[in-house]
């Protein structure tokens, strides 16, 4: 055989492989697995398609200086400043208005499947078996055939890093046994996280009527990912990575790319999550840390990516500058003791609802005053949780935060022998 008949047999296999490679793109157009430099809601083409550059990412707006007043100019339509352990909002435009967030979505998708990790309902090496329904998924996906199993850690690594809408639906049937049940946990969760503005309709974000949120309850859900679920975080943090199924037919190696570029150049930047579809414009949650301070910014409706991206960074430049967490009471620590009448233990100890932080600027660290508020005694029957007093936080006398405190155990009514019981050792240790 000619070197030249040799030459062109192997041109023939390598197109062939190459075909074989590409059929599940080929095959189906509206669908495409999370790659580099491709947004996540659909196809972009044009000067706002990352993919048509490899120029660096611009560098964000100068923050203005520290202690400066100065007004931060976004011009995205809807956005949020927060620093997470406070929950302060540093800064906001049309923070409350109702917008479509995209694959913004997933971070309250990841968020109810942490939550059924973490109360033993499922499982990370759980396999969980791929639906007709998740097969089906359009926008950016893994190509997940039906019939395919996938461990729920592999699943949720999907979601996080490669935002695959195939994987997101997967999860939900896994964890609440279908997509319905799983949204109306989303909602439950999203209201019991403050969300008022907010109704999810499926665990994609893909666009459907009434699936909204606003900037605001972006913030307070990403704030409660950050401060519960450092895992998740850390999902969110991976800018590419493979993920390794040496079993499918559609390839043993499948490359996830992150698209929140601010993970590649914004100092201390680990999540959270981008979001793009025509309705909703460029979306991104964002969160970085710096010198344990986490802010976290949300950017809704941006027109283009380098500006969701540069306006992002820009408020957590503006946070880092300007602002500082001040950590009050951390959860769980005893502030004070309290009588309990009639109850089966005479003292009771009461702790901070949760962690309590307030934000300052920067120099005022020292100025903020603490005050414990609870009543000198209690009566029984009390619940562990149950609202006893409360700790207030102030500056300069004004008022910048406030902490329920709550009972750190339950105490049952006292039985008659309780009583005489405590009473005897009144008397005997002087009480």
């Amino acid at each position: 055989m000619s070197r030249h008949s040799i030459r062109y047999i192997a041109a023939l296999g390598a197109a062939a492989l190459l075909f074989t490679c590409s059929a599940p793109a080929l095959a189906h157009p509206d669908r495409w697995g999370p790659a580099r430099e491709v947004e996540d809601g659909a196809n972009v083409a044009g000067d706002d398609d990352p993919s048509v550059t490899t120029a660096a990412e611009p560098a964000a707006p100068k923050a203005p200086a520290p202690g400066s007043t100065a007004a931060v100019n976004i011009e995205s339509p809807s956005a949020v400043l927060m620093e997470a352990r406070s929950g302060r909002v540093l800064f906001s435009k049309n923070a409350n208005e109702r917008r479509n967030p995209a694959s913004v979505t997933k971070v309250m998708t990841l968020i109810v499947a942490f939550d059924a990790v973490r109360d033993g309902k499922v499982k990370m090496d759980d396999k969980v078996l791929i639906s007709d329904e998740a097969s089906k998924q359009v926008g950016t996906i893994i190509f997940a055939d039906t019939g395919e199993q996938f461990t729920l850690a592999e699943l949720l690594k999907s979601v996080a890093v490669g935002s695959a809408n195939d994987a997101a639906v997967a999860v939900g049937e896994h964890v609440s046994g279908s997509v319905d049940a799983f949204v109306e946990a989303m909602n439950a969760k999203a209201k019991s996280l403050g969300m008022m503005d907010t109704a999810f309709k499926n665990p994609t974000g893909l666009s459907a009527d009434g699936h909204l949120t606003s900037a605001y309850d972006i913030a307070l859900m990403s704030r409660y990912a950050a401060l519960n679920y450092p895992e998740l975080i850390k999902l969110t943090s991976i800018y590419g990575e493979d993920l390794q199924v040496p079993w499918r037919k559609n390839g043993p190696t499948f490359r996830l790319w992150n698209n929140n570029k601010l993970l590649t150049w914004y100092p201390g930047a680990d999540g959270l999550k981008t979001g793009w579809t025509e309705a909703a414009g460029y979306c991104l949650a964002a969160t970085a840390v710096k010198s344990d301070v986490r802010m976290i910014s949300v950017i809704m409706g941006a027109d283009t990516w380098k500006k969701r991206n540069a306006e992002a960074a820009k408020l957590l430049d503006y946070g880092f500058s300007n602002y500082t967490a001040v950590e009050l009471a951390p959860l769980n620590k005893q502030l004070a003791m309290i009588s309990v009448s009639r109850g089966k233990v005479p003292k009771l100890a009461v702790v901070p609802q949760s962690l309590f932080a307030v934000s300052v600027a920067k120099g005022e660290q020292k100025k903020v005053k603490t005050e414990i508020r609870v009543p000198k005694r209690v009566e029984a029957p009390i619940q562990q949780g149950q609202a006893i007093g409360e700790m207030i936080a102030t500056l300069d006398g004004k008022e910048i935060g406030k902490m329920p405190l709550v009972a750190a155990a339950s105490v049952p009514k006292a039985t008659f022998w309780d009583t005489l019981v405590n009473t005897t050792k009144k008397v005997l240790f002087l009480q």
